[in-house]
This record gives C-alpha cells, sequence and structure tokens, in this order.
C-alpha cells in the first residue's frame, strides 16, 4: 500500500500526519509526504526518516498581486504535485490541513486517486473548507466540527468521521522520574514547560522572561523546562540563566519534557490540546490572536469549561496577567491538582486516533468499527 500524506505550515498540521506516518510504517506501507518546500515540514520530515517531495505554494494574499501570485504558485504546484503522484502511483492521499493540501489534492482528485482530509481543530482552516466538497472522507477531531463543512446534499453528511487528533508516539507515556532524570532535575521542585509551538511564541516568550528577571515570581522551587523557537533562542539564552533552567531552540523529545512538567504554559493548537490531553497536564493556555476564526481560544476554551485549563489572552501579557496567574498555580499544589481531576470526564483516546484513521485511508482495512455523523 501506497499513501501520500500532505500538510504542513505549521507543527499542528504536520505532526499528526507524522504520527499517521509512523502507524502506516509499522504496517509497512509506503508513505510520501508532499509538502512546502519553505515549510517546517522540509525539514522535520527527512529527520523522522520519511521520505519529502517539496512544491513551492504560499498562503492566501487578499491584494492584487498578492491574488496573482497565490494562483501563479497553485498552478506551479499543481503540476509538480501532479508529478509526484504520477511516480509515486499512491492509493490514497491524506491532507492534514493547510494550503500546501490544495494543490495536491487538486491533482490527486484530477487524476482519479482517492483523497482523504483531517482536520484537528474545533474550526476547520480555509484549506480543509474548500476540498471538503470534492474528497472522499473526512476525518474531525470533534463532532462540533463538522457544523462549519459546507454540505450541499444531504448525503455529505455521511462521509465525515469523527476520529480524534492523533499525537506522537511516547506522548503520555514517559514516567516523571525518567523525564526529570533526562534534563537532569529535580523531583522535590515544580517543574513548569512553557513553548510557543514549532515556530516558537514571541509575545509567550517576553512575557516569561519579564517574569523571570524582574522578579516577580518567587523562584527558589521552581525550575523551567523551555522551548524558545529560533527566533528568540539567542535572546533568552543571554538574559535569563539558572541552575534550575533548561533552554531550548527546539526539542524532539516533547515526550519527555511533558513527563518532566508540572505545569504547562503554551498555545492552543490543536496538535497542543490532544497532548495535554494524553498527559492530563495543568495548563496556562495563551491562544495565537491571530489563527482562523479565533479557533485557537475555542480550543482551550473548551478545556477551560472542564476546569483543567486556565486561559490567558495574549492582550494580557503586557500586563503581567500571565505572570501571575503562574504565581498563583506553580506553588499551590491543591489547585493543580483540581486541574488535573478536570481531565476525568475526557472520553477521548488520542493514542486510538492513529489506528482508526489508518483504518479510514486504507483501502484494504476494515473500517466497520468507525461511526461516520448521522445526515441531518
Amino acid at each position: 500500500m501506497r499513501i501520500v500524506i500532505t500538510g504542513g505550515g505549521t507543527g499542528g498540521h504536520l505532526y499528526p500526519g507524522i504520527s499517521i506516518a509512523y502507524g502506516l510504517k509499522e504496517r509497512q506501507a509506503e508513505v510520501l509526504f508532499i509538502g512546502n518546500i519553505h515549510g517546517i515540514e522540509a525539514k522535520v520530515v527527512p529527520h523522522e526518516g520519511f521520505e519529502f517531495k517539496g512544491i513551492d505554494v504560499c498562503g492566501w494574499n487578499r491584494t492584487l498581486f498578492g491574488i496573482f501570485r497565490v494562483v501563479w504558485k497553485l498552478i506551479g504546484a499543481f503540476f509538480t504535485s501532479r508529478r509526484y503522484l504520477l511516480e509515486f502511483k499512491p492509493s490514497v492521499i491524506l491532507g492534514t490541513g493547510g494550503y500546501v493540501c490544495v494543490p495536491v489534492i487538486l491533482a490527486g482528485k484530477a487524476l482519479g486517486i482517492r483523497c482523504v482530509l483531517h482536520e484537528q481543530n474545533a474550526i476547520p482552516g480555509l484549506a480543509v473548507r474548500m476540498l471538503s466538497m470534492i474528497v472522499d472522507e473526512i476525518a474531525v477531531s470533534i463532532p462540533e466540527s463538522s457544523k462549519y463543512l459546507p454540505h450541499k446534499r444531504r448525503e455529505k453528511r455521511e462521509k465525515i468521521v469523527v476520529t480524534g487528533n492523533p499525537i506522537r508516539k511516547g506522548i503520555g507515556q514517559v514516567k516523571k522520574q525518567q523525564a526529570i532524570e533526562r534534563f537532569d532535575l529535580s523531583m522535590d521542585k515544580t517543574t513548569v514547560l512553557v513553548f510557543g509551538g514549532s515556530r516558537g511564541a514571541r509575545s509567550i516568550n517576553m512575557a516569561v522572561m519579564e517574569a523571570l528577571t524582574k522578579g516577580s515570581m518567587g523562584l527558589e522551587d521552581l525550575q523551567i523546562i523551555w522551548v524558545t523557537g529560533s527566533d528568540d533562542y539567542q535572546m533568552i539564552c543571554q538574559n535569563v540563566s539558572g541552575a534550575g533552567y533548561r533552554i531550548f531552540e527546539y526539542l524532539n523529545d516533547m515526550d519527555h519534557a511533558y513527563g518532566a512538567a508540572d505545569l504547562v504554559v503554551c498555545r492552543s493548537g490543536a496538535t497542543t490540546i490532544a497532548e495535554i490531553i494524553a498527559c492530563q497536564l495543568p495548563a496556562i493556555m495563551i491562544p495565537y490572536p491571530y489563527a482562523t476564526d479565533n479557533h485557537q481560544e475555542k480550543n482551550a476554551r473548551m478545556l477551560e469549561r472542564h476546569g483543567a485549563v486556565r486561559v490567558v489572552l495574549d492582550a494580557e501579557l503586557p500586563q503581567g496577567r500571565l505572570a501571575e496567574v503562574m504565581a498563583e498555580l506553580t506553588y499551590d499544589v491543591r489547585k493543580l491538582d483540581r486541574m488535573r481531576q478536570g481531565y476525568e470526564g475526557f472520553d477521548i483516546d488520542p493514542h486510538g486516533a492513529v489506528d482508526i484513521i489508518i483504518g479510514l485511508i486504507s483501502p484494504i482495512s476494515p473500517i466497520s468499527h468507525i461511526s461516520p455523523i448521522s445526515p441531518i
């Protein structure tokens, strides 16, 4: 069986595809990734050991020149994708979101190849909404996503399947002692994991750095694993130092970072949400304010209603709100315990999502155990 996976631009679109690719590899399937030559996928996919082919695409731009540029690149990417597909001869194409999916799925449909989409967020992105009318199946992480997908005919609902959001292997499965030893930290101190997604987050980095350097938090019993992203790494290293700080530009073994953490400070993209649920970790979530349809805040508010996370808006960071909430939670074990209890009502198995999606996309695997959303 040969499968093409396309998607990227952000880790939220890429890492679910990588998780599925590992599951396919275990089943002896051949996997090819097609992604943006300028995207995060061009570096990460080969590092993970999968074949990667690049196309040159760019995101939507509303200026006249920008629209022309998008269309021109889309046409070129369509024909490049078509050539890759003719060479690889896949039985299925799986799109995991991002504008890079568009030319690949269009080329696949033109060649008569079965196409499946997976949407990670509560509100589907523009690419998924555009392509949802022509693909064969759509996998969504939560049932609420289906109402944002266009349906011209009653039977369209039957091709939407709730699968959950795949996460990286090992997430939520590393013991705390092992994880603490990996980072040479202490079991007796509260460990905070700070990260802003695959690209980092300048506003979060600045807010945490200000809290630490200005002494607005008591730091004696606190240790931090901080993934800054490439843009801010040197600046953070120059301004923040201490025996309890572990600062990384990028971290491959996030499974150990989650395992060591007592509290997480992060954005609220769909992959992060799925990983936090799998680890059942208390979190302070700062939604990316420019996410499509504000879907990151809606992701975070869902967990906040269960009491599992606290939400701090990006606009509140300059006023020191993040430092206040971090100080409140890091030294109150009872509050952290109550936040962990907020996950008890979740009937979601992120680790099972890979098997369900593979069952959906496989032309030979039975999918009778998957329940499509009922037509309305």
